[in-house]
């Protein structure tokens, strides 16, 4: 230690010397935490190590923890120029002959040419609807679920690049472009439904200034109504038709109007590129071993990963006989590590209830070692997938099945244990709804009573109601339904004794309906119309009470085997709603347990916490030493340099007495 006094000189003996040896013996105990912060720091880097590891584990326990990871299929297209398919994992497993007689198109119609694309071509009001044409009855049927919409043409968009743009803005469910066919240096303006499909079919309205709505002149140019005949309302022509896509599948006809197909065969999607009328293409469903095998390979090499960690960390080194130079494990005897090592071992090789076949994972081919490690046998898995892929997911997943075909299982707590646990409801989940005083208004006059504000789980629409007479109530209810979807809202319409309903698309308390205003709302609703709050479902799971959110149930009482367990209870029966059966396999169980080690309050986090708690104390501690052996030091010097001093006294006195004794003896 440096000398903390500017004396330090000594005519008798070396002060330094002696004081550097003395503070050796003052600086053990802060020597010892040194050593003790330094083992701390290692701990928590070593705690590091262990939860990054624990985290990878966690990543591939989640890729096996659910059912839904099992259900991993292929669809494989016999000739991927005709289709390509995807599965959602719920399709049949099964082989399929598809033919795709023609391809869905857009409709497509076109004006004549123009000179020019700045030229003025008139004012007044374009309304493009969608809709069906049927050329048997020569009728147009507007598409229910979209609205006309109109957009207004003066003298500053008029042209035909204003117009199309005009169209382009509004958002009309057709794209307007204009093309250059060579003649006259303009353009034609040509107008293509967004949607394939018969359905989407253009009929083009106009409301010309002219005074002719229908004339080849003007803005009535761009008028196209298929039903009727070139000149007088049909002044588009038709570049390509609405078709639907059509197929046959294993014999059974089938259209759909777009070109990705959904809905036909049960979690396949069907993709379509091209029309092969005469030739079937085989579409082959088949479960895909090779993703599921995946899945449990990285669950074995995470597995793997973190018994090589904890076996790195908590290791003894024998090699030497010299325990100073042994390279023991960080956390050697450590009671963390070696809890969480024995508690993923124990959940990795008790029995998984609730399989018929498997109870343990080495009848699938994952076995283990000596070393704790687990092997994986490639072929014996793969069987077991082969033969009895449900059980294989009920060894590794949570998987829950409900006995009432309108309760679902949703999923499991870290509380939850494994069993058969009965559901009662009480109360079942309602919406919230408003419903009229009185019959609805069936005339819609613009500017009049065409507007309404509603307020819908806390969100604001603003409609605005195409003007008409309606012939039913029922017809007034589709255009309400239209305008509400869009306004991007799920709320459905009904007719309940002669009045319009509107009902939340949510379940639960916070669901509600209600009219804040508009030029409409007494019209349609009356001047007291009724809205009712939605409700919660509420009931038991095992006996207990469970708490209720819209429709999902939650089993929250402390301590009952159930707790965490949520099911979805759908449906308006109360009473008995049959049983919720809860199987966890290994994953799922592992999954719960790592993320109690891994979380922000979790095991190693405590630990942590506790230890970085605990080298701030030692650092305290170490600050409060320091002072103290300064000040010991100085003390050491002082009282040796007044040693010196009093020393080099009572030599001068010596030689003093010396002297005079000498001069005494001398003089006798």
């Amino acid at each position: 230690m440096a000398s903390t006094s500017g004396i330090s000189a000594s005519t008798n003996f070396d002060i330094d010397a002696i004081v550097s040896s003395l503070m050796t013996v003052e600086q053990r105990p802060l020597t010892l935490l040194s050593e003790q912060k330094t083992s701390y720091q290692s701990k928590i880097s070593a705690y590091a190590t262990l939860q990054s590891s624990l985290s990878s584990f966690q990543t591939a326990l989640a890729n096996l923890s659910t059912s839904s990871k099992f259900n991993v299929q292929s669809a494989t297209s016999g000739d991927s120029a005709v289709f390509t398919a995807t599965s959602s994992g719920s399709a049949t497993v099964s082989n399929y002959a598809i033919k795709v007689g023609q391809l869905a198109q857009s409709h497509k119609v076109a004006t004549s040419n123009f000179s020019s694309t700045s030229a003025a071509v008139g004012t007044g009001t374009i309304t493009i609807a969608l809709g069906t044409y049927d050329e048997a009855t020569n009728t147009f049927t507007a598409n229910p679920d979209k609205a006309a919409k109109s957009v207004t043409i003066s003298a500053s968009n008029n042209s035909l690049a204003g117009i199309r743009d005009a169209i382009n803005a509004g958002d009309m469910g057709v794209t307007a472009t204009i093309v250059n066919d060579g003649q006259n240096g303009g353009g034609r303006l040509v107008l293509t439904s967004k949607e394939s499909g018969e359905v989407n079919s253009i009929k083009v309205s106009i409301a010309d200034d002219d005074g002719d709505n229908m004339d080849g002149g003007g803005l009535s140019q761009l008028a196209y109504d298929p039903a009727a005949t070139s000149g007088t309302g049909k002044n588009l022509v038709e570049l390509q038709e609405a078709r639907n896509a059509k197929l046959n599948i294993d014999g059974i006809d089938v259209e759909s109007a777009s070109n990705v197909v959904t809905g036909v065969l049960n979690g396949i999607t069907l993709n379509l590129f091209k029309a092969s009328p005469d030739t079937a293409v085989s579409l082959n469903v088949t479960k895909n071993v090779t993703a599921i095998k995946e899945s449990v390979t990285a669950f074995v090499n995470a597995f793997n990963a973190v018994n090589t960690t904890l076996r790195n960390l908590t290791k003894f080194d024998d090699s030497t006989t010299t325990a100073a130079d042994r390279k023991n494990g960080a956390l050697l005897g450590d009671a963390t590590a070696r809890s969480i090592s024995s508690q993923i071992k124990m959940a990795l090789t008790k029995s998984v209830g609730g399989t018929d076949n498997f109870s343990s994972l080495s009848q699938i081919g994952v076995a283990i070692q000596r070393d704790g490690s687990l092997a994986l046998d490639s072929s014996k898995l793969e069987k077991a997938i082969e033969t009895n892929l449900d059980d294989v997911a009920k060894l590794f997943a949570a998987v829950g099945s409900a006995s009432d075909v309108e309760t679902r299982f949703v999923t499991q707590g870290s509380k939850t244990q494994p069993g058969n646990y009965a559901i009662n409801i009480t109360q079942a989940a309602t919406r919230g709804a408003l419903t009229g005083s009185a019959a609805p208004d069936l005339n819609i006059l613009a500017g009049v009573n065409d507007t309404l504000a509603v307020k819908i789980n806390g969100s604001s629409y603003n409609l605005t109601l195409a003007a008409g007479s309606y012939a039913s109530v029922e017809e007034l209810a589709q255009q309400l339904r239209t305008q509400l979807a869009n306004a991007k809202s799920s709320a459905e319409v009904a007719v309940e004794g002669g009045m319009l309903k509107i009902i939340s698309p949510e379940y639960g308390s916070g669901s509600t309906v209600e009219v804040t205003g508009g030029t409409a709302a007494s019209s349609l609703f009356g001047s007291d119309p009724v809205s009712v709050e939605g409700l919660d479902v509420a009931g038991t799971i095992n006996g207990a009470e469970a708490t209720g959110k819209g429709q999902v149930l939650t089993s929250t009482a402390v301590g009952n085997p159930a707790e965490g367990l949520v099911v979805s209870v759908r449906g308006t029966a109360i009473g008995d709603r049959g049983s919720v059966s809860l199987s966890l396999g290994y994953a799922a169980q592992l999954n719960e347990l790592v993320k109690g080690f891994v979380s922000d309050t979790g095991l190693l986090a405590s630990r942590t916490d506790g230890l970085q708690d605990s080298i701030k104390r030692v650092t305290k501690q170490e600050e409060a030493m320091q002072v103290r052996l300064t000040a010991v030091e100085a003390r050491y010097r002082a009282q040796f340099v007044a040693l010196d001093v009093l020393m080099t006294q009572m030599q001068t006195t010596q030689s003093y007495l010396t002297q005079q004794l000498a001069s005494i003896s001398a003089n006798n």
